[in-house]
This record gives C-alpha cells, sequence and structure tokens, in this order.
C-alpha cells in the first residue's frame, strides 16, 4: 500500500513545488507591470490578485507536503491537530482574492474618471502648450513692434530740425535733441549738470513767468513767440510749443516742448515789408525829386550869378548856396533811391572792387586814426554781374558809417567769401558802440538816422539796399550795443568766366 501512494506523493509535493513558482513568478510579472504604470487600476489589481494567489499557494503547497510527510512518518494526529490551521490561511487567501475581485469594479471606475481626467488634465497642458507658444510668439511679434517704434520715435526725435525738449515736473531739462542742442548753444550735459530749466534760455525773466503761469492753467502752450539768449548774448526769436504729459500710470508728470527757430524768417518777413515800402516810397520820391530838382536849380543858378556881381550880401548868398546844395545831394539821393535800375552790367570783380575802396579812403582824414585791414577771399575769382560804380558806392557808404560808429579810433575789418552755394559775401565789421536794437528793424528806412542834425541824410543804407537788391542779393546786418556791427552783403556769384 506504501509502494502505491508513491507517485502519487511525488505527484502532490511536484505540483505543490510547480504551484508555488508559478505563483511567484505571476507576482513578479505583476509587480513589473505595476512599476511600468503606476496609475494603471489594472496593473494593481492583478498584483493584489497575484499577493493573493501567491499566499495560497505558498500555504496549499507547505499544507501538502506537510501532511505526506506526517503521515508517512506515522503521525497522523499531528496532522490532525494543524490541519485546521492550513485550511484557514487557505480560507482567507481565497476570501482576500474574492475581495479584491469584488472591489475591483468600483476601483475600475474610479480608475476610469482619473483617466479621464488626466486626459482633460493632457489636452488642457496642449491646449496652454499652444497657447503659450502663440502668447510667445505675439511677445516677440509686439517686442518687435515696440523696438521699431521706439526706434522710429528716436530717429524723430534725434533727425527733427526742430528742438524737442522734454523736462520734468520743475522746468528742469531731461532730454533733448541735437537741434536743440544747436539751438541753445548748451550741451546736454551742461543741462543736466547745471540743472537748467526751460526758463534758463528764455532773455526776458517776465516773459517766462506768464509762459509758465500758462502751462499751469491750461497744461498747454500754442506757437508762443519768444526771445531766447544764447550763451554769448546772442538774441534769437523763436516759437514755442508745449504741454504737460502725466505719463504711464504711477510715472511723474513731465512736459514736452517743441521749438522752431523763426529768426530767419522774421528777418526776411522784415525784408519783404521794408522791400515793400521802399518800392512806395521810392515812387513817391521820385516825383516829389523831380518837382524839386528844377527850382533849385535855378535858385543856384541865380544864388552863384548874384555871388559874382553881389558884395554886399556874399556872405548870405553863400549861406543860401551852402543849403541849396545840401538840398540838391538830398534830391539826387533821392533820385537814386527811386530809380529802377537801368545802369549798364557788366563782370566786376568784388576784390578789385573793395581794394579800390580801401585806397580810396584811406587817405581820407577821417581815416587816419582808424586801423582798417582787408582779408579777401584767396581762391576763385569773385566774378559777379554788376555796376562797379554803384557796387562801390554801398561799400563806401558802409565804411564810412563805420567811421563813424568808431568815431575815428578804432577798428574795421573788411573781408571778402565765396560759400558753397556759390554766393559772395562782403562783411564790413567795425568794434563801434553798435545799433540799439530797437532801431535795428529802422535801418534801412529812408531818412532815418541816428547821426546829429546837418550830418545825414538818412538815405546812405536806403539807396545801399536798393542796390543790392537790384543785383539779386541781400544785405543783413548784426549789432550788439557796445560791441560794434557787422554788415554783410550777399551776390551770387558769376561763373560765366573763371
Amino acid at each position: 500500500m506504501i509502494f502505491s501512494s508513491i507517485p502519487i506523493l511525488m505527484v502532490d509535493v511536484a505540483g505543490s513545488v510547480a504551484m508555488v513558482v508559478i505563483a511567484l513568478l505571476s507576482l513578479y510579472k505583476a509587480t513589473r507591470l505595476r512599476e511600468m504604470d503606476p496609475d494603471n487600476a489594472v496593473s494593481l489589481y492583478l498584483l493584489w490578485i497575484c499577493v493573493g494567489f501567491t499566499i495560497f499557494a505558498v500555504s496549499r503547497s507547505f499544507g501538502h507536503i506537510l501532511k505526506q510527510f506526517l503521515i508517512v512518518t506515522a503521525n497522523t494526529e499531528t496532522w490532525h491537530s494543524i490541519s485546521s490551521y492550513s485550511g484557514s490561511v487557505n480560507t482567507v487567501s481565497f476570501m482576500l482574492v474574492g475581495l479584491i475581485t469584488l472591489f475591483f469594479n468600483q476601483n475600475w471606475k474610479i480608475n476610469e474618471k482619473i483617466l479621464a481626467g488626466r486626459k482633460k488634465l493632457e489636452d488642457t497642458h496642449i491646449k496652454l502648450m499652444d497657447l503659450n507658444q502663440t502668447l510667445e510668439q505675439k511677445v516677440v511679434e509686439r517686442t518687435e513692434l515696440l523696438t521699431s517704434s521706439e526706434h522710429k520715435c528716436r530717429r524723430i526725435f534725434e533727425q527733427s530740425l526742430d528742438t524737442i525738449m522734454v523736462t520734468d515736473s520743475e522746468f528742469k531739462v531731461m532730454e533733448i535733441n541735437p537741434a536743440g542742442i544747436v539751438l541753445t548753444g548748451y550741451s546736454r550735459e551742461e543741462m543736466i549738470m547745471k540743472k537748467m530749466t526751460a526758463g534758463s534760455f528764455f532773455a526776458d525773466h517776465f516773459e517766462w513767468e506768464r509762459i509758465s503761469n500758462l502751462i499751469d492753467s491750461k497744461e498747454y502752450i500754442l506757437n508762443e513767440e519768444i526771445e531766447f539768449l544764447k550763451p554769448g548774448n546772442e538774441t534769437l526769436l523763436v516759437l514755442i510749443t508745449g504741454g504737460v504729459d502725466y505719463g504711464a500710470f504711477g510715472c511723474a508728470k513731465s512736459y514736452h516742448f517743441i521749438i522752431k527757430n523763426v529768426n530767419e524768417k522774421r528777418q526776411m518777413e522784415r525784408q519783404i515789408a521794408q522791400a515793400d515800402k521802399l518800392a512806395a516810397l521810392g515812387e513817391l520820391s521820385a516825383g516829389v525829386a523831380h518837382e524839386i530838382n528844377n527850382p533849385l536849380g535855378i535858385i543856384l543858378g541865380y544864388t552863384q550869378l548874384l555871388l559874382k556881381e553881389e558884395s554886399k550880401h556874399k556872405d548870405d548868398l553863400k549861406i543860401i548856396e551852402k543849403h541849396v546844395q545840401t538840398c540838391k545831394t538830398v534830391v539826387s539821393d533821392l533820385l537814386s533811391f527811386s530809380r529802377k535800375g537801368s545802369s549798364e552790367m557788366g563782370i566786376v570783380d568784388i576784390n578789385k572792387v573793395v581794394d579800390g575802396v580801401i585806397k580810396f579812403l584811406s587817405n581820407h582824414s577821417d581815416f587816419r586814426n582808424i586801423e582798417m585791414s582787408l582779408n579777401p577771399h584767396t581762391g576763385d575769382m569773385l566774378n559777379i554781374l554788376g555796376n562797379e560804380q554803384e557796387l562801390a558806392q554801398v561799400i563806401i557808404n558802409l565804411v564810412i558809417n563805420a567811421c563813424h560808429a568808431v568815431e575815428g579810433k578804432g577798428k574795421i575789418d573788411i573781408a571778402t567769401q565765396k560759400t558753397k552755394q556759390d554766393k559772395i559775401l562782403i562783411m564790413v565789421k567795425d568794434n563801434g558802440k553798435g545799433i540799439e536794437k530797437k532801431n535795428l528793424s529802422k535801418i534801412f528806412d529812408p531818412f532815418f538816422t541816428t547821426k546829429p542834425v546837418g550830418q545825414g541824410t538818412g538815405l546812405g543804407l536806403s539807396v545801399g539796399y536798393g542796390i543790392i537788391k537790384r543785383h539779386q542779393g541781400d544785405i543783413r546786418v548784426k549789432s550788439s550795443e557796445g560791441k560794434g556791427t557787422i554788415f554783410t552783403i550777399s551776390l551770387p556769384a558769376d561763373n560765366s568766366i573763371i
């Protein structure tokens, strides 16, 4: 009986060992699956199932092997005493497997919700990534646009021919463009280091008070005509427009100004008005001069005849002759002033004309104590199309006026130049007392003079102005009281003969 049960015993023992090995392999595989996908509920279920079956397999196999061993060794009673424990372990193992299977459905539903939530999160993450990429692209595009806009604004600021100035809330200069540096005569560093305000450039302090009060009340100013004062006491007429800028949130208040140099424009307007006035006066003067000239000639003729015959009233007749000559001089100047310009024109060398004037006047007694210097242009010949006598008359008049300005004991400089724009310049400069500011706009008016009565007719500059205009030129004056005067004649060059 013992020998007949050995094959069954061996099969039982081998099956028990095989069951344990299979259970352990299954547990190993389930553990690997779990490690590969920790969030998968199926792999968790398989792991717990394999744990339950492994416990069952070990308990069952150990019980079978122990049972066969005790039966073979005739210890059947011992087996009966411990078989209930082995059965309990088997029962618990099956219950564990059953409970795992029972609750797996609920766990699977929860897992499906988790997976659905994760899918939504993944979709949301993809959308966020797309949005982030789009946002980054838009940020790059906006940054490029902002950089381009800033570059354009900076170029406008730097290249503007008008002055652009930015100040803080106390009108202290914060930023100014290159045109402003040229206009004001101060460097940007100097303005900031000295904490200069917009009012520092005003020639009149009370005018700045008016402008600042106007900005405070209206928050802007528009085309206010102001006189600026440059470092060398040079005045400049400008148009200033400005307003307050409160900036972005949290930024301090500032003021922005645009300043336009209208000095040359105003001078041009005054010259146009002067030309119109002179034209009208010229027409009037021509008629008056012709009407007066004939009676004066008769009076002068009879006076000179009486001087030859009369001796009793000789002194009186000489007085009459003197004043009649004066009147004829005035009439002659009036005729020159009103002449329309039918004089013969030809090629004139300006250097030659100026040199002749200097030689002519240097022998005059009024110029003996005056230091006269000539700085002619060296290079191209200064040829113009004009009338040599008329041009010499203008230069003589300017030099004589300079002689009176220095009161016979100063310095007179005469210079000639040629510009890149083919303009020939004649400059007469003196270090005399200068011209009062209030008289600068009147000096070319007929009969206007600052000389004592009897020493000037007030027609010299008017006649000279008319002559230069007939030569398609321009004459300008720049003067500072106590520092002297510069008259500059500009004439178009003639390049037909080089």
